[in-house]
């Protein structure tokens, strides 16, 4: 991957993040029970923490409408799955391609990016557990998500 292939991957993971958190608010505002609303909260924080994340490894910045259009996409995304059900059967199994994306992009980085990139693979892994986690009825599935925030928190703390 040459260096413009690598920051153009940075500005759709940056984007795909900010279009996540969106998804998470739109789809949190629907017909959804407390438990829901908070798994919702959790998925969007991780989201946005993750975006700040890689926020600044893009050497251009977005400009408003593309983050508008990112935003759209989100809303849209959470208009079509609708159903509880359905948002955690994409999140346990429809995730493989955004992580092997994240993958490949990280393997590419410069050293000094690979600690942000690795929360980027490792908040959409996060995501995966927590569908697979729903899925069995563990008793708390939102753990997987609070671990890759608490990560997050470390790492943009860390930042100078």
């Amino acid at each position: 991957m040459d260096r413009g292939d690598y920051l153009d991957g940075l500005r759709r993971a940056y984007l795909s993040e900010i279009g996540g958190a969106a998804f998470a608010r739109a789809f949190a505002a629907g017909d959804r029970t407390p438990v829901e609303r908070e798994s919702c909260a959790l998925m969007e924080r991780l989201e946005t923490m993750t975006a700040r994340i890689v926020a600044p490894l893009v050497e251009t910045r977005s400009d408003r409408d593309a983050i508008d259009r990112a935003e759209r996409r989100g809303e849209a995304q959470a208009e079509q799955l609708a159903t509880w059900a359905a948002f955690i059967d994409r999140a346990a199994h429809g995730l493989d391609d955004h992580v092997d994306a994240f993958a490949r992009l990280r393997d590419a980085a410069p050293a000094a990016d690979r600690p942000a990139l690795d929360l980027l693979v490792g908040h959409e892994i996060a995501l995966q557990r927590f569908g697979e986690a729903s899925l069995a009825s563990d008793h708390d599935p939102n753990e997987p998500l609070r671990r890759a925030i608490a990560a997050a928190e470390r790492h943009l703390s860390a930042r100078p």
